[in-house]
């Protein structure tokens, strides 16, 4: 499974190819992600848009209400999630990050 963030404007974008059959295991991590970066802040956290096929997905998050997505966190918690811990077997601690205060 190849992962890939990037900003783009006032989005962030996420590209993971090879996920043939583990669409569910991506938005289940990428939820968790979410939830773990906003805090009680999870219902304004960002509008998401998802294009998904066989074998790759696409994913367009933008935050909502000023609130900046830092998508190094977001590829962080999304690598320790998706790659390391099926490398190890094992779960892998999730990374928390607190969004930047306005």
């Amino acid at each position: 499974m190849r992962l890939r963030v990037r900003e783009q404007g006032d989005e962030v974008h996420v590209d993971v190819d090879g996920v043939a059959g583990r669409q569910q295991r991506v938005l289940q991590a990428l939820s968790e992600c979410q939830r773990r970066a906003a805090g009680s802040q999870v219902s304004a956290l960002s509008d998401v848009k998802i294009r998904a096929g066989a074998n790759r997905m696409r994913i367009r998050m933008k935050g909502r209400d000023g609130l900046r997505l830092e998508a190094s966190a977001i590829y962080q918690c999304l690598r320790e999630a998706l790659l390391e811990r099926s490398a190890a077997g094992a779960p892998a601690p999730w990374i928390q990050s607190a969004p930047p205060a306005p």
